[in-house]
């Protein structure tokens, strides 16, 4: 009997060399360790991918993606916004760095070129996303948490429930686990 295939993807982005900009990634890592979904759900690191994320919008009919979202308000730092895409790009506030102009981008390309997923934004206001610097600043850490609750919400309201796993992985187990990553990659040269 063929499985099915999975309908749903969750994708983080942001550059993690840039504290808070790789909010979007350690919260799609945070996800798959601790999580289980069903029906499934493919839970992806896009990183900077940029325009390379229209094939993931093509391929699945729905999508979460996860970033961290420049805003004209004053929110403070960690709050969460969960809204489809089509408001994303309502915002012109919100293209701030260069892979937020990347994914609005491509949300406009694939827009006109047809067959796109139901795309949801959930993503956190950052504190700082110029310092070159892995891993999260206080505000953004203490409030990831409200920001996998949105996740979850989101895909419950999608008809997936999330089953948490026996052994959590902690936000900083994700964090060091790039770090280490990053340190392998560096010594190779």
């Amino acid at each position: 009997m063929l499985k099915a295939p999975v309908q749903t993807a969750v994708i983080g982005v942001g550059n993690i060399l840039f504290c808070d900009d790789g909010l979007g990634v350690y919260a799609s890592q945070v996800l798959a360790k601790n999580y289980d979904f069903s029906p499934a759900v493919d839970v992806l690191d896009g990183g900077t991918l940029g325009m390379n994320l229209l094939s993931y919008f093509q391929r699945y009919e729905r999508v979460i993606v996860l970033d961290a979202i420049s805003v004209s308000d004053d929110s403070p730092p960690g709050t969460v916004y969960s809204m489809p895409a089509t408001a994303l790009q309502a915002m012109g506030a919100y293209r701030q760095t260069a892979h937020e102009v990347e994914v609005l981008q491509t949300l406009e390309m694939g827009a006109l070129a047809g067959g796109m997923a139901d795309i949801q934004i959930v993503a956190m206001v950052p504190e700082d996303i110029e310092s070159v610097k892995m891993g999260l600043t206080d505000s953004v850490e203490t409030h990831l948490p409200n920001l996998i609750e949105s996740i979850l919400q989101q895909l419950a309201q999608w008809s997936i429930t999330a089953t948490p796993k026996p052994s959590p992985h902690a936000l900083t187990q994700v964090v060091r686990g790039y770090q280490t990553l990053s340190t392998v990659n560096e010594s190779t040269f």
